[in-house]
């Protein structure tokens, strides 16, 4: 007659399993965690030439979305429905958000985006323009200081961001990201935004390569 295991053999099993669950555990998260922020680069990338060709056929920018009412906040700053709409983003038939190209930090929240041009608020176009807080030492963003702006000289175009794996209140979420570097996400583990911006008429940079 074969034996079968005993209670004691049964719990070291467990014991010796869970340790190695525990082990592996971390590096696994944190590959996890890079491959979703090289999603997002190239993501970012692809809204890029969305928002270039949106340009070229209208001659300016998409418009911001925001809205003061609470129950909004994740459409605040969507990706504008525009790209949807015109076919130069897939669109989402099935959510309140914009595309299919979800933040794969957030799902079920698109990327967000930034520029001083016109916007929504609570589904009325509004006459003025979005401010985007710009550093004094744009592009390289790399100074404390700096303004909003909203006029159509900013030297800012445009600003796409993820709020990455762990948004912080005080870094990733404040009127400076995605612009500031101190709200940039920089390793595995760390808060902030995952960035893509373009100066006006000149180059586009990453906050993560």
């Amino acid at each position: 007659m074969k034996a079968g295991f005993t209670l004691i053999e049964l719990l070291v099993v467990l014991a010796v399993l869970g340790l190695l669950a525990a082990l592996a555990g971390p590096p696994v998260l944190a590959a996890v965690e890079r491959g979703r922020a090289g999603r997002v680069v190239v993501d970012l990338r692809t809204v890029e030439v969305a928002l270039e060709a949106y340009r070229a056929d209208h001659g300016h920018y998409p418009p911001v979305v925001v809205s003061c009412m609470a129950a909004d906040r994740q459409e605040v700053l969507q990706l504008p429905q525009e790209l949807a709409d015109g076919g130069y983003l897939p669109k989402n038939e099935r959510s309140a958000t914009s595309t299919l190209l979800e933040d794969p930090f957030h799902p079920g929240s698109t990327y967000k985006y930034a520029a001083p041009e016109n916007y929504w608020m609570n589904g009325s176009k509004q006459d003025d323009r979005y401010p985007v807080w710009v550093p004094t030492d744009f592009p390289s963003c790399q100074a404390p200081g700096g303004k909003s702006d909203d006029s159509p000289n900013s030297p800012l175009a445009w600003a796409v961001w993820s709020q990455g794996p762990r948004p912080d209140p005080a870094k990733a979420l404040n009127d400076r990201a995605p612009l500031a570097a101190s709200t940039w996400y920089r390793k595995t583990g760390d808060h902030g935004v995952i960035a893509r911006y373009k100066q006006r008429d000149g180059a586009t940079w990453s906050t993560l390569r």
